[in-house]
């Protein structure tokens, strides 16, 4: 049975006439679909809506080809339409979004985009200075070089058919691009996400005796605390059971500190959380939140749970905190 204030939420957020925008920034292939998939699954695909900037460059694949130009550069990308096309959307107005087609490598059609409550605007340069006053909530997305380099080669190479030669040279001239081009959009961003491979077994005495899944990363969240927080978020563990030798191994570690100048709070997750965990924490946000559990919560077939889908529930939890912090603002 639903609270009155999951009700309220979703109520408000679908009569908002200014659209909440999160900005979602990372090199192609971080992950950054990854982590605003999570926000649009636990808060509602009705109300939330995904820019593309891939549709803003300036170039298709051929044309790079020639030119030699990287779409890292901003100077390659028509930011200045997005930043027209979001301020646009700020005041109710509907846009043409200009379509990248992967499988092709050219542009599709431009799409018609009405505002939905949620915008998510996601891409290489979505956290430049001309849009930050724009955004309401922003994300960085930021894994380790090997793991980058691991997703883009198999995203690229698999599932977009591009050649595996081309490609690394492609990756070994980006180096230097996205440290010019970037990097730096971190210093801003209300959450950075940091992903390695996971760091369990330096934690061991002498032979690490677990097993850790493929896939199965350390997520590091660097987060700039809310400015009103919402309720508890509770966190169930099994204390008895992790004293069992055959339980998988799992750490979380909150660590206060400051990030380029300002102060935020660090938690460290890395290894397996088991189904039980993770199911009460997305029925904890779906209560609030007010959307209907079976269109929230995807069943899964396996009992195991990674760091990366627990990062995603707190994310989105910090994300509805900023999100309850505007709604008051707004009714005031």
């Amino acid at each position: 049975m639903k609270t009155p204030i999951c009700i309220t939420l979703r109520t408000q957020l679908q009569k908002l006439k200014t659209p909440i925008i999160i900005g979602v920034a990372g090199d192609s292939g971080s992950g950054k679909t990854t982590y605003s998939d999570g926000i649009r699954r636990l808060i509602g695909s009705d109300i939330v809506d995904t820019i593309a900037m891939d549709g803003y460059h300036k170039e298709n694949r051929e044309q790079r080809k020639i030119s030699n130009r990287l779409p890292l550069d901003p100077e390659a990308n028509n930011l200045d339409l997005l930043q027209q096309h979001l301020t646009q959307l700020k005041q109710g107005k509907t846009v043409e979004i200009p379509i990248y087609n992967h499988a092709t490598g050219n542009f599709d059609p431009p799409l018609p985009f009405p505002p939905k409550p949620i915008i998510i605007v996601e891409g290489l340069h979505a956290l430049y200075p001309e849009f930050l006053p724009l955004l309401d909530f922003s994300i960085y997305v930021d894994p380790d070089h090997d793991v980058k380099w691991q997703w883009k080669f198999e995203r690229d190479v698999k599932k977009r058919g591009h050649r595996a030669e081309n490609l690394k040279e492609e990756m070994l001239k980006r180096e230097a691009a996205f440290k010019r081009w970037l990097d730096f959009q971190k210093t801003g961003a209300d959450v950075v996400i940091k992903i390695s491979q996971s760091q369990l077994k330096e934690y061991s005495r002498h032979e690490f005796t677990a097993h850790i899944p493929e896939g199965y990363y350390k997520v590091e969240l660097i987060v700039v605390p809310a400015a009103v927080p919402l309720p508890t978020l509770p966190l169930p563990f099994d204390l008895a059971a992790m004293l069992e030798s055959h339980q998988p191994p799992f750490m979380l570690a909150a660590v206060p500190c400051t990030y380029w100048g300002r102060n935020v709070m660090i938690l460290h997750i890395d290894g397996i959380l088991s189904q039980e965990t993770i199911s009460e924490l997305e029925n904890h946000i779906v209560d609030y939140t007010g959307i209907p559990i079976e269109q929230a919560i995807t069943k899964r077939e396996k009992s195991q749970v990674s760091a990366t889908e627990f990062a995603q529930l707190l994310i989105t939890w910090r994300f509805l905190e900023q999100v309850n912090h505007i709604l008051e603002e707004t009714s005031n």
